[in-house]
């Protein structure tokens, strides 16, 4: 986090603590809908690239599949065109022999013609004729007739033998014709086969990139409510530390009422005692120091010895200087040292002594104050604006606070 989104979140958390609960818990209430509403938008994207993975998994696999099969066509076709240019050079070949054959064919023909010519055509001596007539005799006659026709079956034997031999060259290069329109055929379709194929990995592959595209946008957007996200449960964290520091401090503030409530029970019950008791002092329980009455002394020799008791313990109802005592029960003790009786609740001392103004109050005088919750209050003017008192139970004894602490009701002296 930068330094202005950390600016940003501190301004908004010292904002926070002074804001009433019920606009805080508005805030808690909006990061926490922020938060859901981002949560719901990361499962959506989460869904979306689950989708998307998926879809560009059965393209990768198609894809493969058809790069396996453009493969095999491709090895098929270059092993065809092997084929086909083995069939084009036997064709050749083939064409070779054919012309051999038939210019063969033809010279033995050529031969054949001029051997009959020779032995048929009616020439002088060379005449086959000649050659029987002049024949020694009807063997040799047959002899020579029987080499006429040995030559001549000799002459249509090869002769029949060339033409096979034509026929058969003929019929192989026919059948190499075939064999050849058969694989050009073949090639033809591996060649349409390739292109469907290219075709459909060209689909593919643009498929791929836009499944890629969909990814990258959806992993912006992840990235995007993953911020979102992380941010509000920070503001949430603060305001959960913040929640639970107002829940201690209200649980606080409830005992402490539930004490003061208590107390308070406890010093009504107290007074309800007194008001039936006779105004009298006890002191059974004074310290040593108590235990010596006098009827000398002033007002600031009073302040003197009540202040030697500060930071003693408060006492709702007791009646010890040192153990602990109430307001009414320290002032009582007090002036008791010094041969005093006086009252022990603490708007009974309105009645003791003289009455002063604020204006002429010295040290030494008691001052009543006004209740407070149904509590009243006495306390001793130490001077300088200051009471010495019994003020509390968490406070126990004290010299600092000032006369005007409360409503004063009056204040009474009883010694100068």
């Amino acid at each position: 986090m930068n330094k202005k989104k950390l600016l940003s979140m501190l301004l908004i958390l010292s904002v926070m603590t002074a804001l009433p609960q019920n606009v805080i818990r508005a805030f808690a209430t909006s990061a926490q809908e922020k938060r859901d509403q981002a949560q719901q938008g990361l499962d959506s994207v989460q869904q979306q690239i689950d989708q998307i993975s998926g879809q560009q998994q059965q393209v990768e696999n198609s894809l493969s599949s058809a790069e396996v099969q453009l493969a095999s066509l491709l090895a098929a076709q270059e092993a065809l065109q092997v084929e086909i240019d083995n069939t084009n050079a036997a064709i050749e070949q083939t064409r070779i022999e054919l012309a051999a054959a038939k210019q063969q064919e033809q010279e033995e023909y050529e031969s054949m013609k001029l051997r009959i010519q020779y032995m048929y055509e009616n020439s002088s001596n060379d005449s086959i004729w000649s050659v029987i007539l002049e024949a020694d005799g009807f063997v040799d006659m047959l002899n020579r007739v029987e080499y006429a026709a040995e030559v001549y079956r000799y002459d249509r034997t090869m002769l029949e033998q060339y033409k096979q031999t034509v026929q058969l060259v003929k019929e192989r290069e026919q059948q190499l014709d075939e064999e050849m329109n058969e694989l050009l055929g073949q090639q033809e379709s591996y060649l349409g086969q390739q292109a469907e194929i290219e075709e459909l990995i060209a689909s593919l592959e643009g498929a791929q990139a836009r499944y890629a595209a969909q990814l990258a946008e959806a992993q912006k957007k992840v990235d995007e409510y993953t911020r979102v996200i992380n941010e509000q449960d920070e503001i949430i964290r603060k305001q959960q530390e913040e929640e639970e520091r107002r829940r201690q401090e209200e649980e606080q503030r409830k005992k402490e009422e539930e004490e003061k409530q208590r107390q308070q029970a406890q010093q009504q019950q107290t007074q309800q005692q007194e008001q039936t008791q006779e105004q009298t002092t006890q002191e059974s329980d004074t310290p040593a120091t108590d235990n010596t009455t006098t009827t000398s002394g002033n007002g600031a020799s009073v302040v003197s010895y009540a202040n030697q008791f500060v930071g003693n313990p408060y006492v709702w109802g007791g009646n010890s200087l040192t153990t602990g005592c109430d307001c009414s029960g320290f002032v009582n003790l007090v002036y008791a040292h010094y041969g005093y009786s006086l009252p022990r609740y603490s708007l009974s001392f309105l009645n003791v002594g003289t009455p002063v103004s604020i204006e002429n109050i010295q040290p030494g005088d008691i001052v009543v104050y006004d209740k407070v919750n149904g509590v009243g209050h006495v306390a001793i003017y130490a001077g300088n604006g200051k009471i010495v008192e019994a003020q509390s139970s968490s406070a126990g004894i004290t010299n600092t606070r000032s006369v005007n602490c409360r409503t004063i009701l009056g204040i009474r002296r009883v010694i100068n």
